[in-house]
Parts: structure tokens; C-alpha cells; sequence
């Protein structure tokens, strides 16, 4: 009787077969979009906290720059780790809130979309220390070259880090993980010039530029393994 019922109900409130639905497909064409149309919406995915957060800490990094004298390259390189905290997690949120499937579904591919997120704030901040690096070395604290050392080595040790825990972890995880591995970076940043002055010393630049070159591979080694990682959940999808 249970059976009939459910027959008799399903009979009655089923859908018909749509009438021309193929034909409807075809008249539906996607629009094309240039690069730089794509970078636009992209940068428009990135929360405004996350630009007023790297706008903020650079901002505050330049009036030290122009009015805190001596003191300015050590609170800059200080500060960076938290402005490489905004790039990578601007790139965490579809794993941090589980939205990748429904990311997989849209028009541009998952790996499109971290590249071009990544490059984006990549892009801001590139140009940001560009212009914090001789401000940093005008009061005579360090040259222009040691200047990009002390501050580029903690934002990449952030990044790569940042990276890396992406990687490994899955939702509030990975926001937590990535702050307080800037939080560390830069502690260890401030306390290791009056802990350990001989790092800064002018004969030590080799070590510095050292590790500037190994974190930057680190770096795109790590952008590497989560685009391949990307990739991976789309095979395991399809």
C-alpha cells in the first residue's frame, strides 16, 4: 500500500521533461574575458581587511621610516612577517572555510586562481618594500643592500612558513598556524639585534643574502606544492 502511495504521489509531482533544453544550452555563450579582467575580479576576492591591514602596516612602517631615525630598519623588519601573514592567508580562505569544491566548480581553474591571488599580493607588497628598503637605510643604520636583506629574509621566512602550513592543515587551523608563525618570526626579529649584534655585522651580509636566495626558492617551491596540490583534488573530483 506504502509503495503505491509513494508511486501515485511521485506520479503526480514529478517534473515534466524540459522541452527544448539542449537548444537553450546552445544559445548561452560565455562571455570573454581578458587577463587583466581577471586579475580585477580576482583582486576583488581579496577581503578589504587584508588590503587595509598590508596598507596599514606599511604605512606605519613608512612614518617610522621618516620619523623614528636609527630605530626605523629594526621596527620595519619587524613588522613585515605580518604583512607576509595578509598575502598568505589571503590565499587560505577557500581552505580555511572548506570553499574549494564550490571553487572548483567556477569558470577559472583552482590553479589559475592562486597564482593569480598570489600575484596579486605579491605584486602590492613587491612594490610597498621597494619603495620601505631605502627609506629604511637613509638614517645610515645599514645600507641599501643590508636594508633589503633585514627585511626581505623575515617576509619570506613568513611566507615560506605561511606556505608550508597551508599545505599541512585544514580550516581555522591554518589561520591560527600562519598567525603565530609571524608573531614568532617577528619576536625572533626584533630580540636577535641586541641578542645577537654579530648577525648584523657588515662582514655577516654573505649569510644573510645566503639565505635570502634559499628562502626565495623555498618559496616558489612551496607556491609549487599547493598549485600540484590543487591539481590533485581536481583529479580526485573529476
Amino acid at each position: 500500500m506504502k509503495q503505491d502511495m509513494k508511486q501515485a504521489l511521485k506520479d503526480a509531482f514529478e517534473a515534466p521533461e524540459p522541452v527544448g533544453k539542449q537548444a537553450f544550452f546552445k544559445t548561452i555563450r560565455p562571455s570573454n574575458i581578458s587577463q587583466l579582467t581577471f586579475l580585477r575580479i580576482q583582486a576583488a576576492f581579496i577581503p578589504k581587511p587584508v588590503w587595509l591591514l598590508s596598507v596599514f602596516l606599511f604605512g606605519g612602517a613608512l612614518a617610522g621610516a621618516v620619523f623614528l631615525h636609527q630605530d626605523t630598519l629594526w621596527i620595519i623588519s619587524s613588522l613585515v612577517p605580518f604583512a607576509a601573514l595578509t598575502a598568505v592567508t589571503a590565499n587560505a580562505r577557500s581552505r580555511v572555510y572548506n570553499m574549494e569544491e564550490l571553487e572548483l566548480a567556477s569558470r577559472f581553474s583552482l590553479k589559475s586562481v592562486v597564482l593569480a591571488r598570489m600575484g596579486i599580493m605579491g605584486l602590492l607588497h613587491l612594490v610597498l618594500l621597494s619603495l620601505l628598503i631605502p627609506l629604511s637605510s637613509i638614517h645610515g643604520a645599514a645600507t641599501v643592500l643590508q636594508a633589503g636583506a633585514y627585511l626581505l629574509v623575515p617576509y619570506l621566512l613568513t611566507t615560506v612558513t605561511g606556505l608550508w602550513i597551508i599545505r599541512k592543515t585544514r580550516g581555522k587551523e591554518t589561520i591560527y598556524g600562519c598567525g603565530a608563525a609571524a608573531a614568532v618570526i617577528s619576536g625572533l626579529n626584533l630580540i636577535s639585534r641586541t641578542a645577537q649584534p654579530l648577525l648584523y655585522e657588515t662582514a655577516r651580509l654573505y649569510w644573510w643574502i645566503a639565505a635570502l636566495v634559499i628562502l626565495a626558492v623555498l618559496t616558489v617551491l612551496e607556491a609549487y606544492k599547493i598549485i600540484h596540490q590543487s591539481e590533485e583534488m581536481i583529479c580526485s573530483l573529476s
